[in-house]
């Protein structure tokens, strides 16, 4: 599948939430290896985006941090060339990733916007009739 460079950023944090919940094994182990193959190039497109951010941003006195903030006066560039690198295709095979709507008689709960992240990666199971 295609996946734009923000895509995998936004799901890789957004696995994060995933595994701190308790799923069925079947799901771990699908959410495990999603994150592997996924992790390598989140690190690098995270390394680039530090890369902006050093080019970009200033030292923050406050936090003794380097940041950049839409003050900033070379914000325009950073947003530019952060969109450009998020706007980067990679071709990458996995299989979705099904969820289960209700674990142990309660309702799978989820964030919308985790779920809006993670929209290329995952789909519900259809719910069993009794």
């Amino acid at each position: 599948m295609e996946l734009t460079n923000g895509e995998i950023f936004g799901a890789t944090k957004t696995l994060e939430e995933l595994f701190s919940m308790e799923l069925p094994v079947r799901t771990s182990m699908a959410i495990a290896k999603l994150s592997t193959k996924l992790s390598e190039l989140f690190q690098s497109i995270d390394k680039v985006r530090n890369g902006l951010v050093t080019r970009y941003g200033a030292m923050d006195i406050k936090t003794n941090q380097l940041s950049i903030t839409p003050e900033s006066e070379n914000w325009t560039k950073f947003i530019l060339e952060l969109n450009e690198l998020m706007a980067q295709k990679t071709e990458l095979v996995f299989d979705k990733i099904k969820l289960p709507q209700v674990i142990e008689g309660k309702p799978l709960m989820i964030k919308p916007s985790s779920l809006a992240m993670l929209d290329k990666f995952v789909e519900l199971e259809a719910l069993k009739s009794v």
